[in-house]
């Protein structure tokens, strides 16, 4: 007779619980995205650092070289091209080398173009450049 008496009643979801779990599932996201973007941005950002090592290295030892009797202004006769990381097949930043620094600038591979990281020979420090494409683009805490 107990038994009887028990209704059981099937559970469904009422329409205000559905809501509520995409609400959360929809903050989840909106938490989520932005960091899946910024890591995507620092791993581009160390593949620019390890490049500029590289250039800056090569760009000292071109100078210290007693034979070169001038300064390289050039990629090119530093012959690091070889040497330098890339994603996939491209580069995402195009370099260029002065007299007392060394800057990459991103290119379209990357995502936005015209975005700029300096580093001043031939010990640092580094920068970013004062623009608005730079600032939005690349965070200052992620260079060394």
């Amino acid at each position: 007779m107990a038994e009887d008496l028990l209704i059981k009643k099937k559970r469904e979801f009422s329409l205000i619980e559905l809501l509520m779990i995409i609400m959360v599932v929809g903050i989840i996201f909106t938490l989520v995205i932005p960091m899946n973007i910024d890591r995507r941005n620092y791993s581009k950002i160390k593949e620019a650092i390890k490049n500029i090592q590289i250039i800056a290295r090569a760009d000292n030892e071109f100078k210290n070289n007693p034979e070169n009797g001038y300064y390289a202004f050039d990629i090119g006769m530093l012959n690091v091209a070889d040497k330098l990381e890339k994603t996939g097949d491209v580069f995402l930043f195009d370099y260029s080398v002065t007299d007392s620094t060394v800057v990459a600038t991103t290119n379209e591979n990357f995502g936005k173009a015209g975005a700029v990281i300096y580093y001043y020979l031939p010990n640092g420090p580094w920068g970013i450049g004062k623009d608005k494409i730079s600032e939005s683009v690349l965070d200052p805490a992620w260079l060394p």
